[in-house]
């Protein structure tokens, strides 16, 4: 006869599901929920693994600031030792802890039998979160964790599914209508890679202004004709100091309508993110700093050479020239002068003259 499966377990959780029951209860005046001992958030695509994250923290300490009760590790360093002294330690200032472990599949593996040690006693103020690519729910350990814990899966909605969670994002993120076909349109070109819609939804927001409607023609100026792919064709020319590669990038953006703010903007969200990973890459490995800031997979080589190009003064001297091109280009009618401006002061930037891009050594660092 074939093996019994275990009957108690609890079957993982979709990660739209545990979303929408935290919704649910949070929405309900008065009502905490309980803390789990344990939670596994299973998936490879960065940005859900960091929507299921920011979840489990609010199931854990709901709307409060969670301060120094909130310790987050990568697992290619976290000690078992560290960790479970940690959980056990009560917790300053808030009446739970939170361990998470990411990229935990190296860690979970050599602290197997101490993790199931731990799970048959778990310390009653502390939570331990484990990320992880796949979770095999057959094991002792797997089989523990679901009879006292979470196991959340994050992976994409169903393909047909995507349009619809792409409209109640625009909605929810920026107050904005996204017609079904232009969600159609979205999915089409850029498939279930979650951190690729958002970031085009965040683009999007921009280029469409305080227009309350995002339909397919924004779609089609924007995503469909190559502009999500030209700006970071930009960047990577203003990355070489390439001037004429850039004004010819310009020129193009220029000969489709695209206005002088929506340039502006559309650099800023990639210039962001840049910095963003450079700041997080002074404590981890770059594609650690890279995953935890949501890039998207398709971006990440691109991205990789950014990183070496852009110094920490290139990048400030460079939100300041987009300050000064944005207005520029609101005050005065010559917004084409101001774009010009703008290319030219990131592609010789101050900082640049006396700042080298990162060596080969200083970028294994980061």
């Amino acid at each position: 006869m074939p093996a019994r499966k275990h009957q108690n377990a609890k079957a993982p959780l979709r990660l739209s599901d545990f979303l929408n029951r935290l919704k649910d209860s949070t929405a309900k005046p008065g009502v905490q929920t309980e803390p789990k001992p344990i939670y596994v958030l299973a998936g490879a695509d960065p940005y859900l693994v960091r929507q299921g994250r920011a979840a489990v923290r609010t199931h854990v300490f709901g709307d409060a600031d969670p301060g120094m009760a909130l310790v987050e590790l990568d697992g290619a360093d976290a000690q078992l030792a560290e960790v479970l002294d940690t959980l056990r330690t009560l917790p300053m200032l808030a009446p739970h802890r939170l361990v998470c472990v990411r990229e935990a599949y190296k860690f979970v593996n050599l602290a197997r039998d101490a993790l199931e040690k731990y799970l048959a006693s778990p310390s009653p103020t502390g939570s331990l979160c484990l990320e992880v690519e796949k979770w095999n729910a057959e094991t002792k350990l797997g089989k523990r964790v679901a009879d006292i814990g979470l196991v959340v899966q994050c992976e994409a909605d169903r393909p047909r599914q995507i349009p619809s969670w792409l409209q109640r994002q625009a909605k929810e993120r920026y107050g904005k209508t996204l017609s079904f076909a232009a969600a159609e349109m979205l999915r089409e070109y850029l498939g279930t890679d979650m951190g690729s819609l958002v970031s085009a939804l965040e683009m999007l927001d921009l280029y469409t202004g305080t227009a309350s409607r995002i339909d397919t023609d924004d779609v089609d100026v924007l995503i469909a004709r190559g502009h999500h792919e030209r700006v970071w064709a930009l960047c990577d020319a203003v990355a070489a100091r390439r001037l004429p590669h850039a004004m010819a990038l310009l020129d193009a953006f220029w000969a489709e309508g695209m206005a002088a703010p929506n340039i502006v903007g559309l650099l800023r969200v990639q210039l962001r993110q840049l910095a963003r990973v450079r700041a997080l890459g002074r404590h981890m490995s770059l594609d650690a700093a890279m995953a935890r800031a949501g890039v998207p997979r398709g971006a990440a080589s691109r991205l990789r050479r950014a990183v070496q190009a852009f110094s920490d003064a290139h990048l400030a001297d460079a939100y300041q020239a987009m300050v000064d091109a944005d207005l520029a280009a609101k005050t005065t009618r010559q917004d084409r002068l101001a774009m010009e401006t703008l290319v030219h002061r990131l592609c010789s930037p101050r900082a640049a003259r006396n700042a080298a891009p990162l060596g080969a050594h200083e970028a294994r660092s980061l």
